[in-house]
């Protein structure tokens, strides 16, 4: 990969001579567009108290997450595609020596007013052999200068050395109102005098740009011509600006009150302000658009818009979209396991009487944990009341029976349930109020609104096992495979249940009581405790469901029985219906 980047790691020595071939210290905003892992950064100045706002973009797309822990806000990965560059003030870069002048004429023609500061190699200049490099003599004859400096890329500190003789170009772009802003004012004041009727008749509203089929490419379309459209503005109110100011100023301007809104830094940051805006909006369109978010629970969504911070500063581009969406597959097995973990917390969480307990998988950890599974046959989720004169569950509510739907679909192998629970509540509230025990896709449910329970029987005991399997794994409860555990551990897991009451007469038994009162909660401790009571109650837990599974006979350790028929029964991959794996 080293080779392939042409990665050279910018010197200390050559990052501080870099900074200070810039003749203007006001640096709006900085562009690095080959940041490597951030070294020509590293010296870079304050202004005003502060660093200076870099962005980076790097091809190397391992590199930005090194790059983002520094500060740096990383726009895009392949800068000869990049567009935004009019947004800089400064562009700063030690491009690949091999592409060295491609990269330096593309910062150019994007700058719109600004300096540029590049490391080449000397060779670039020296030898102008092809068109780009004699435009880029060219371009140094009229608008900047060269220093040639040797031994940069050797010496102990260096991280990669190399002999080559580089060449230190800069450049001086100057956009002029005259030119840039202004045009012709003459000409701009002819056509001013356009009556009313005529600018309502010139105006035309914007192609939908709505194809089937192409959502990406027509999103980028219409963030681009957006985005036209914001610049046009911009350079439209500095023009409006500077007709104003040939008027004379107002007596607030004349007592030193007011901005400058013609200048080319408010230009530059009003054009920056408005490409951000548009950026996030457009990179939101497309969180809110795929068809994988359309599945995900409310808390995997919230995940997902927590990485999207990083991801929206990336130019909007068709590579970068389909690069998000690709990260998005890529993760979608650990989004998953991550969706379905939690629904189980929600339905653990909030009643005791949901779960039952079984001895997890004895590893090389510490000690053995005490692992968890939802009961089969019916669990309990409170705070859901609604007073009498409501006609349905509130947004939280709905939102909770929305992620359960989500999830048991996906178990389900399906996309969505034929009959969810949102729509048994929406459909037949009234019916619930009054004590009727409604049916779903994969529920029963029965709604108590005075205390604000609901009550969920669960259709298929096999989604409900494979909920229990894939959080186990998750947590490391479970053995990575089934035929990793003996007979006694699976019987154990198969039938915690059964074992359910036997268990708690036993924590019951073994616990230190006051009277009537107990002293000490193990499941209290457990969830809430600090971590010495969680320890302590982890401890009595386990000892007890020890005694529970010895009184029958059951040895969670025993080794498999080598029996192939009984092997294969016992191997039971944790898959959706329609095959998938949700974990490895």
């Amino acid at each position: 990969m080293t080779d392939l980047y042409q990665y050279y790691p910018t010197p200390e020595a050559l990052s501080r001579k870099a900074w200070s071939t810039f003749k203007n210290t006001r640096f709006v905003r900085v562009l690095e567009p080959s940041a490597g892992e951030g070294h020509l950064l590293k010296s870079r100045p304050y202004h005003h108290g502060q660093r200076v706002p870099i962005d980076c973009i790097e091809i190397d797309i391992r590199k930005h997450g090194r790059l983002r822990d520094e500060g740096f806000h990383v726009v895009g990965m392949d800068f000869l595609q990049f567009q935004s560059g009019s947004v800089y003030s400064h562009i700063i870069m030690n491009p690949p020596f091999a592409d060295g002048v491609q990269h330096v004429l593309k910062a150019w023609g994007l700058l719109f007013d600004g300096e540029i500061v590049a490391i080449v190699n000397a060779e670039t200049i020296r030898n102008p052999f092809s068109k780009e490099r004699r435009h880029l003599v060219r371009l140094i004859e009229q608008f900047g200068e060269v220093e040639y400096v040797s031994e940069m890329f050797t010496g102990e500190a260096v991280e990669r050395k190399t002999a080559v003789e580089i060449a230190l170009v800069w450049l001086k772009k100057t956009a002029t109102f005259d030119q840039d802003i202004l045009g012709n004012i003459l000409d701009d004041l002819r056509k001013d005098r356009s009556r009313t009727e005529d600018l309502a008749g010139d105006f035309q509203p914007p192609n939908e740009l709505a194809l089937p089929n192409a959502f990406v490419d027509n999103a980028v379309l219409m963030f681009n011509a957006a985005l036209e459209a914001a610049r046009q503005a911009v350079v439209s109110e500095a023009r409006a600006c500077r007709y104003r100011s040939m008027m004379g100023k107002t007596l607030g301007e004349l007592n030193g009150s007011g901005d400058d809104a013609s200048s080319l830094d408010a230009v530059r940051r009003s054009m920056f302000k408005r490409y951000q805006d548009l950026k996030n909006r457009a990179w939101t369109s497309i969180l809110r658009s795929t068809q994988v978010t359309s599945r995900l629970s409310s808390s995997a969504q919230k995940r997902l818009e927590s990485d999207f911070e990083a991801v929206k500063s990336l130019e909007f581009t068709v590579p970068n979209i389909y690069g998000f969406v690709q990260g998005i597959i890529d993760q979608q097995g650990d989004i998953q396991s991550a969706m379905v973990c939690d629904v189980f917390d929600l339905i653990t969480r909030y009643h005791s009487d949901n779960t039952v307990f079984y001895l997890g998988w004895k590893s090389n950890d510490k000690h053995r944990t005490l692992g968890m599974r939802i009961k089969t046959t019916r669990f309990i989720l409170p705070g859901h009341a609604t007073p009498s004169y409501q006609n349905g569950l509130n947004w939280e509510s709905e939102r909770l029976l929305a992620d359960f739907d989500k999830v048991f679909a996906l178990l389900d192998g399906k996309v969505e349930a034929e009959m969810g629970l949102v729509s048994v509540f929406r459909c037949h509230f009234h019916e619930l109020r009054v004590g009727r025990r409604i049916g779903g896709s994969y529920f029963d449910v029965r709604y108590y609104p005075g205390v604000g329970t609901i009550h969920f029987f669960p259709k298929s005991k096999t989604l409900i096992d494979r909920m229990n399997r894939v959080v186990g794994r998750r947590r490391r409860w479970l053995p990575p495979a089934d035929n990793q555990a003996g007979q006694g551990f699976w019987r154990q897991f198969d039938q915690a249940e059964k074992f359910d009451k036997a268990f708690h007469a036993e924590v019951h038994k073994q616990c230190q009581r006051n009277g009537r009162t107990v002293r000490f909660d193990p499941f209290w401790a457990i969830q809430h405790g600090g971590e010495t009571e969680r320890e302590k109650g982890r401890t009595l837990l386990t000892e007890a469901m020890h005694s529970v599974l010895t009184n029958h006979g059951i040895d969670p350790d025993a080794m498999l029985d080598c029996d192939q028929t009984a092997m294969r029964q016992l191997e039971r991959p944790v898959t959706t219906a329609s095959g998938d794996e949700l974990l490895p």
